[in-house]
């Protein structure tokens, strides 16, 4: 194709008539646009890295912070060891197969509320995966620090949320695992939705064993996904209710009556009742709350809806509308790095 182009070029650049012709400016142009290709065909060279001190652990394996060591950009480095001769060796493929997984949807998202992919790279005994450092740490671990958030906050980082999912689901893809260790906020306030090892492509889930399998953190799964009857992308609004309740009082909703997982998996799968709602949230956020956690799947709204619903859309007073213009500010310039929120 690039030959053909080539030639039509050279054609076009010697056609009579000099660089007053009009020809000549469709074969800048032409000319132009080809080169442009040539650098895009070029797959980018691969990072220098170097792991530093453990930032985070789970069951796939851990999470260094790290260097790129052309730009000196501070870097999220997950990492599997591969131990061929290790007695776990079953459960380090799982792992590995969960991490390219995660590899092949990460690779193809851009939004600001999403943790930024860079790369990928395979040792002797490690495979990793380079990622944008966040350096506020999780929700999880902010709960930890400071305690229950205000609702304002609370307002704050589900907008955020809601518009990361928006993005994914528009885009087919269901995340499956949302919870506050899943949200990482950076220094401005800015939440990133990260670790997309449970996620898949709704079209990958059409199928009984993909619609059916139990993935997720149990105090924040849907009814339907421990009874197994099916995932959709309404699994998700279902887990961000769950998430809304554990800022709201820094504990994982139902831990306070089940705070064992597999009570509380029984407990889920056969209650018809939701998670305990905070009374002291507003009658706005408690309406929210009701809306995702509606027991019919197909009866909770979608993510675009809930960002009009009146607990996001509503203002706060005083210092609220200055934050909410800073994180606003900080997520936009994350835009930068290509954001297309309708097409992969």
């Amino acid at each position: 194709m690039q030959d053909f182009l080539g030639s039509l070029r050279r054609s076009l650049v010697f056609r009579p008539g000099g660089d007053d012709s009009p020809f000549a400016g469709i074969a800048n142009k032409l000319g132009s646009a080809i080169r442009k290709s040539r650098i895009a065909l070029e797959p980018p060279p691969p990072i220098r890295w170097r792991k530093g001190e453990l930032i985070g652990s789970g069951g796939f394996g851990h999470v260094y912070m790290g260097m790129n060591l052309d730009s000196g950009e501070l870097i999220a480095i997950k990492q599997v060891l591969i131990a061929p001769g290790s007695v776990f060796k079953e459960n380090t493929q799982a792992n590995i197969r969960e991490l390219e997984e995660e590899i092949k949807l990460l690779k193809n998202l851009k939004h600001p509320n999403i943790v930024r992919y860079l790369g990928t790279a395979r040792e002797e005994d490690s495979l990793n995966i380079l990622l944008e450092f966040v350096p506020g740490g999780s929700i999880s671990s902010l709960l930890g620090k400071f305690g229950s958030f205000p609702e304002s906050v609370i307002k704050m980082y589900t907008k955020q949320l809601l518009l990361g999912l928006e993005y994914l689901h528009d885009n087919g893809i269901i995340h499956r695992d949302i919870k506050g260790a899943n949200i990482l906020v950076d220094n401005k306030g800015c939440i990133k939705l990260t670790d997309f090892g449970a996620s898949k492509k709704v079209v990958e889930l059409a199928t009984i064993n993909g619609a059916k399998s139990m993935k997720g953190t149990p105090h924040w799964m849907s009814p339907e996904v421990i009874l197994q009857t099916g995932h959709t992308i309404s699994t998700d609004i279902w887990s961000v209710a769950c998430t809304v309740i554990e800022m709201a009082t820094g504990k994982p909703p139902w831990s306070q009556q089940y705070p064992q997982e597999v009570s509380a998996l029984f407990y889920i799968g056969t209650t018809k009742s939701h998670p305990p709602i905070p009374e002291h949230l507003s009658a706005e956020a408690k309406d929210f709350l009701l809306k995702c956690f509606h027991k019919e799947p197909n009866l909770r709204p979608s993510a675009s809806e809930l960002l009009q619903h009146p607990f996001i859309t509503c203002n706060y007073h005083g210092s609220y509308s200055i934050l909410r213009s800073s994180i606003r500010d900080s997520c936009n310039k994350m835009a930068t790095y290509g954001m297309n929120s309708r097409n992969l």
